[in-house]
């Protein structure tokens, strides 16, 4: 089996297996609290919580030790059949002694759910590599939702025809399919490589490790990690607050619950449907704004929304006593944690070696977790002395203030983990891939600080590394003792001690390291004069090329890399085909190259042509256009273009119509078809198709054909679509036919294509004068409805 089909497999195993764990997380919970609140009185629930917590946190230290030394490809598949099992001989006490197999079955959610999901996705971490993830995990997503539903649906059917302990059985079946279908989740051995082993911090076999101290002490325990690491111990603080605050709303909600549907299978379809719905929640969010929430908030914020909602819910809950304030509240808390707070936290973890990572973050995840249930179970079984209604106030007020202290606390993460993400990047104990950062606060501190790595001369560094790091030499090494802990980073937050902040060492006489300063400071003004000034070392290029994702100086980076353009020519058309460099700067490269005029940029912007993003294709069809207007000797090969052609005309119509700049001005200069008029007539798609057929055809026929079809006049529109007709290849037009809306009668005399083209030539005044005509028009219509 070729390594694509053992991905594509792995994949699909992955979906089925999130599909199935979550449909048994979702149905499993329904089942554990309608069989506990059905065999016990809810007073009872706070020790129950305890006792879950604490055999959960021995489950976790065991884990946490296990899971570096076995691996997860070893320990999670005989985990989920061990489940599996256990959940068979759980269904048999059930029936022999309910009360003792509701406790049994609790504890097992309690200590084995959450180890065997945070297992899982360990798993499916270490099988793909990042971009491969990135393309696969929403189809892994979207399983697990899937099988939520799935999960909640059966338990609620199961409560309506069956019994509860009749859920037990099928949810050992989902346990078994997941060790199966985990298996097929175990790392390739081929891609322990050396590329594998950099990337994962490791040293490579047979090579010893250039980072030095860098590589993971094998030796080192969670908590030792957790010292060296403040934001993590700030991280595992706001876990446990969270989880205290949400473990009193989740009492109140139960009890709420209990005093509504009673007990047994009535209950547990309430509890399938809640938990559904929630599952289906947090899918929406997580797809919709969890990314948009780290791009504007960044991680501090977003991973704050949390204690944030749970604050909110508390007030709303304790303002309107009841079960649909305590339901909206715990729903929220479960939503949020599950998709925004998800999001942020998995990313703080980006510092940590992957070995390191697996112990710390069952930990943390799963330990502190299960330490703020039992503290909060401690806290619920005091306040219960003040009686029900006294204790349910008490305790959604300590809710509330709990949830204010984590506010806190999460405000306090995002210095120290740019502090230590910068440490571990400078030391090579953890490699990114900017293509792969979703959140402003990680991006900003890796472009910050890849300009001072020691790259460029290491075989095994991705390229887009290789080029961020500059070119390498005495002077550049000057550059890494300064630079990485010395310049300003536009992440730092404004409030540093003023003694604190970091700054380029007095009296520096290197004008190339003080202008790199100006670029990295993150201030416009500096960045703008720097930018006033030439730009011809080559050490300053890779400095400048980020500034074009920056709106506020993306206008003079774009002005003073045209004047360095010549001799940055395979700079820029490597950063403009590499698809894990920022959409921002790839779109405005092209505008850049236009400029240089040479064959190389224009062979650059040809391959750029099949780009995946529409508007990086289309400045790249201008640039081409500019670049053969300066130089008619550029060879442009015909085959590669039509070829493009032929992918731009094979989308749908819907696709077709939708393409847009996000930077309507830019492009339109440098467009050979465009005026004032047309530039909110025109179809983005069909100007740029006929851009890269000005490559290869006759320019000024096309562009009078062009407008000639944003005529009125069918006639002057007859003409054009037969000039086109008439040099198109048939495969492309055929597919371009659809979008041109060819209205001419069918049967017409056939003419020579010499014969058409003069026609098309006379016809250029009367195309002007018609579209002169319909501008008029345009303006008249505007004034009379009073538009400006």
């Amino acid at each position: 089996m070729s390594r694509r089909s053992e991905t594509d497999a792995a994949a699909s195993a992955a979906m089925l297996s999130a599909a199935a764990m979550i449909a048994h997380q979702v149905g499993g919970k329904a089942t554990r609290d309608a069989l506990f609140l059905s065999n016990f009185d809810v007073t009872s629930l706070p020790l129950m919580l305890i006792g879950a917590s604490l055999f959960s946190i021995v489950v976790v230290l065991a884990a946490s030790r296990a899971m570096p030394a076995l691996t997860p490809a070893k320990l999670v598949p005989g985990a989920f059949a061990v489940s599996g099992l256990l959940l068979l001989g759980e269904w048999g006490l059930v029936h022999q002694s309910p009360r003792a197999g509701a406790v049994v079955v609790y504890l097992h959610m309690a200590g084995l759910g959450a180890v065997l999901i945070s297992g899982f996705w360990s798993m499916v971490n270490e099988r793909f590599d990042p971009r491969t993830a990135k393309k696969r995990i929403g189809k892994i997503a979207a399983g697990a939702t899937l099988g939520g539903l799935a999960g909640g649906l059966l338990a609620e059917r199961v409560g309506a025809t069956l019994s509860v302990a009749a859920m037990l059985p099928m949810m050992a079946a989902l346990h078994l399919f997941c060790a199966w279908a985990v298996l097929k989740l175990r790392p390739l051995q081929a891609v322990a490589g050396p590329l594998a082993g950099k990337l994962a911090g490791k040293p490579t076999a047979g090579k010893k490790d250039s980072s030095g101290d860098s590589a993971p002490e094998p030796g080192r325990s969670v908590f030792h990690i957790l010292r060296e690491a403040p934001y993590l111990r700030n991280l595992a603080v706001l876990v446990l607050l969270a989880t205290v605050s949400s473990a009193g709303i989740d009492y109140v909600f139960k009890a709420q619950a209990a005093a509504t549907f009673g007990g047994g299978e009535s209950l547990m379809r309430f509890f399938a449907v809640f938990y559904s719905a929630a599952s289906l929640l947090t899918f929406f969010i997580q797809t919709s704004l969890s990314r948009r929430a780290l791009e504007k908030l960044g991680l501090a914020k977003t991973v704050g929304t949390l204690p944030l909602i749970v604050a909110a819910g508390g007030v709303g809950a304790l303002l309107a006593p009841g079960l649909v304030s305590a339901g909206i509240a715990r729903g929220a808390e479960s939503v949020v944690r599950s998709s925004l707070f998800r999001s942020g936290y998995e990313i703080l973890y980006t510092p940590i070696p992957a070995q390191e990572k697996r112990a710390t973050k069952t930990m943390v995840d799963v330990g502190f977790d299960r330490l703020g249930d039992a503290l909060g179970g401690g806290i619920i079984r005091l306040m219960l002395l003040l009686g029900p209604a006294a204790a349910h106030s008490a305790i959604l007020t300590l809710s509330i203030v709990l949830a204010f202290l984590g506010l806190l606390v999460a405000s306090r993460l995002n210095r120290g983990y740019i502090a230590s993400l910068e440490k571990n990047l400078l030391n090579r104990a953890v490699e990114l891939d900017i293509s792969d950062v979703q959140d402003s606060t990680t991006r900003s501190t890796i472009l910050q600080t890849l300009g001072a790595l020691h790259l460029s001369s290491d075989p095994l560094v991705p390229l887009s590394l290789q080029r961020a790091s500059g070119e390498q030499s005495q002077r550049k090494n000057l550059l890494v003792q300064k630079s990485a802990s010395e310049l300003p980073s536009p992440g730092m937050p404004r409030d540093v001690p003023q003694g604190k902040q970091p700054t380029v060492a007095p009296g520096s006489q290197d004008p190339v390291l003080e202008k790199i300063s100006a670029f990295r400071s993150g201030n416009p003004g500096r960045v703008r004069e720097a930018l006033r000034e030439e730009i011809s070392d080559p050490l300053l290029f890779p400095h400048v090329i980020p500034l074009l994702a920056w709106n506020e100086v993306s206008g003079d980076a774009l002005l003073a890399l045209r004047q360095a353009a010549p001799h940055m020519t395979g700079q820029l058309v490597d950063a403009l085909l590499d698809p894990g460099q920022e959409f921002a700067i790839r779109r405005r490269i092209p505008k850049v190259l236009s400029f240089t005029a040479s064959q190389r940029a224009a062979d650059g912007l040809l391959l750029g042509l099949a780009d995946k993003r529409f508007e990086v294709r289309f400045q790249c069809g201008c640039a081409l256009a500019s670049i053969r207007d300066r130089n008619p000797e550029i060879h442009i090969d015909p085959e590669p273009v039509f070829e493009a052609v032929q992918r731009e005309v094979t989308v749908g119509k819907k696709v077709w119509g939708t393409h847009r700049l996000l930077d309507p001005e830019e492009g339109l200069e440098d467009s050979p078809f465009i005026d004032d008029f047309l530039r909110d007539r025109a179809n983005r798609s069909l100007e740029h198709v006929f851009t890269m057929l000005s490559l290869v055809l006759p320019k000024e026929p096309l562009q009078i054909a062009f407008r000639g079809l944003h005529t009125n006049d069918e006639h002057l529109r007859g003409t054009a679509l037969e000039y086109m007709e008439s040099i198109l290849p048939p495969p492309i037009r055929e597919r371009l036919w659809p979008f041109l809306e060819d209205r001419r009668k069918k049967k017409r005399e056939a003419r020579s294509r010499e014969e058409i083209l003069a026609t098309l030539m006379r016809s250029h005044q009367s195309i002007e004068l018609n579209l002169t005509e319909i501008r008029k028009q345009f303006e008249n219509s505007r004034k009379s409805s009073g538009i400006a």
